[in-house]
């Protein structure tokens, strides 16, 4: 035998219908914050390939600072011997400053807080993982290596003599260049 719910129940349903609906269009606006970040990050970086949109994103870049993150093997390159030099920090800067991301811009804060301390070998790996996927065969990663290799030579030698690219810098450009391009000789050539 039903019985009728009273005033007090029925207010009570009632507040647990309305909670649940906010909770279901808040959950809508986050899916909606998340879909429109994730196209601002592919924009930036040139794809229309949303996963590798949010593959970045997991790596720590919004769509202001995926400007930069074609540049992470820069941060790889710099750190090879254990320490940013001042040259290698400088050429960076100018990289940066080149593509107009300026100073106090969130990518120019993350590249120099990249080059403030050393990024994990796990983060370096899958950052560099899903940069192969976004630049392909575009000629980027070309332009990349080329990038590492002024990074690695703005530091090296000793008072102006010797080799200006120390082995390990040679030795991850190398790497590099054969994870970007799936070990095309054409890369490899360039040092």
């Amino acid at each position: 035998m039903p019985t009728e719910r009273n005033d007090e129940e029925e207010a009570y349903f009632k507040a647990l219908e309305i909670e649940q609906r906010r909770k279901l269009r808040e959950k809508l606006e986050t899916a909606a914050k998340d879909l429109a970040d994730k196209q601002a990050i592919a924009d930036s970086v040139k794809t229309e390939d949303l996963s590798v949109a949010e593959r970045i994103k997991a790596l720590g870049f919004s769509g202001e600072s995926s400007k930069v993150f074609d540049l992470l093997p820069l941060v790889h390159v710099a750190w090879a011997d254990g320490s940013i030099q001042k040259g290698e920090r400088a050429a960076i800067l100018r990289v940066l400053e080149a593509r107009g991301v300026a100073p106090g811009s969130e990518g120019f804060t993350l590249m120099e807080s990249l080059l403030e301390e050393r990024p994990s070998d796990e983060y370096m790996q899958q950052s560099l993982a899903v940069l192969r996927e976004l630049v392909g065969n575009d000629g980027r990663s070309a332009e990349i290596v080329d990038l590492c290799q002024t990074v690695a030579s703005a530091a090296g030698g000793f008072l102006g003599l010797g080799a200006k690219v120390d082995d390990k810098e040679r030795a991850l450009i190398e790497e590099i260049a054969q994870q970007l391009r799936g070990g095309s000789d054409e890369l490899r050539k360039s040092f």
